[in-house]
């Protein structure tokens, strides 16, 4: 007979293999994880996207995990293929079972639906903690996220999994989601590598910074009353939180170092083309500035507001 745990299947032919395997799990359960695979090729950004997709799927009454993630890679324009990439790490979270999403992913994506991202994060934790290789790799960091990198190598290789570039990657970023000591973004020492996963944090402190130009541009909404989801790379859109309506876009370039005001006007002219589709009642263009010298960067960012008649009004913004 055999028994299927997580991923793991096990083989059980007589009472002495029931009672190590009785004997394994109750060491597992007191140890505080249970799922000992761990399999990752994608941006865990990604992931965080298809759980909030999930939950809207759900609230259609449809918590199909290939329904959901297809649905998503075709809304993006991505290779259906990828599906076979995404489904296992789902499954060593524990955040799918059977084919469907579980209630702790649907969870997650309420809140990452309702832009709570840092609470989302919280409670990702203590799902991700029942993978006994997320766990040790979070335990062995403590309270510091000094050599992450070598940290996930060590604890990947103790449990028997062959080295992936991509996978070494993905888990660090991962680890960086949901480990409190690795996921401040302190704008005030920043590595350039490390900006992508802060571009939340960015678009926040950007929106409350900027209430000036939207007064100025006599703009009547709030960031308070703002939501924003990711609808390409650096292309977010914005919408009212209470009633879901499309109202903004954000746009977001690489960073640029320096400020020299040439440049930036034409790095901001460069985003015109990724905004142009659409109409909204604002555009929010922000260009991340880098200072200093690595691998502690200040950043700040240019931001630009254009109003639907093509007004605009623009600043450099601190973010420490």
């Amino acid at each position: 007979m055999q028994i299927k745990v997580g991923d793991k299947l096990y083989e059980v032919k007589s009472v002495a293999d029931l009672e190590k395997l009785c004997s394994e799990l109750r060491g597992a359960l007191e140890d505080g994880c249970i799922y000992n695979s761990w399999y990752i090729r994608v941006p865990p950004e990604r992931l965080l996207e298809i759980l909030s997709a999930a939950y809207t799927s759900y609230l259609r009454g449809d918590v199909d995990v290939a329904s959901v993630v297809g649905r998503y890679l075709e809304e993006r324009g991505l290779n259906k293929s990828l599906t076979r990439t995404i489904t296992p790490t789902l499954s060593a979270l524990g955040l799918s079972s059977g084919g469907v999403f579980s209630k702790q992913a649907l969870e997650v994506g309420r809140l990452l639906y309702s832009g709570r991202r840092s609470e989302a994060a919280a409670v990702l934790r203590e799902i991700s903690l029942r993978n006994c290789i997320i766990r040790e790799i979070i335990e062995k960091l403590g309270e510091s996220c000094d050599k992450l990198g070598e940290v996930v190598e060590t604890t990947l290789r103790s449990y028997g999994k062959t080295l992936r570039a991509d996978e070494v990657k993905y888990t660090g970023e991962f680890v960086r989601v949901i480990h409190p000591p690795c996921t401040p973004c302190n704008f005030s020492c920043i590595d350039k590598n490390g900006l992508p996963s802060c571009y939340n944090a960015l678009i926040e402190r950007t929106l409350y910074s900027v209430i000036d130009l939207f007064e100025r541009l006599d703009i009547a909404l709030l960031p308070m009353h703002l939501a924003y989801v990711r609808a390409g790379d650096k292309i977010f859109h914005v919408l009212v939180r209470e009633t879901g309506k499309l109202v903004g876009l954000i746009v977001l370039s690489e960073p640029v170092e320096g400020t020299s005001i040439s440049k930036l006007r034409d790095v901001s002219k460069s985003l015109d083309s990724a905004a142009a589709e659409g109409e909204y009642e604002f555009i929010l263009k922000i260009i991340p500035i880098l200072e200093g010298s690595p691998p502690c960067l200040k950043a700040k960012a240019f931001v630009e507001v254009i109003r639907s008649d093509l007004e605009r009004a623009s600043r450099i913004v601190k973010l420490d």
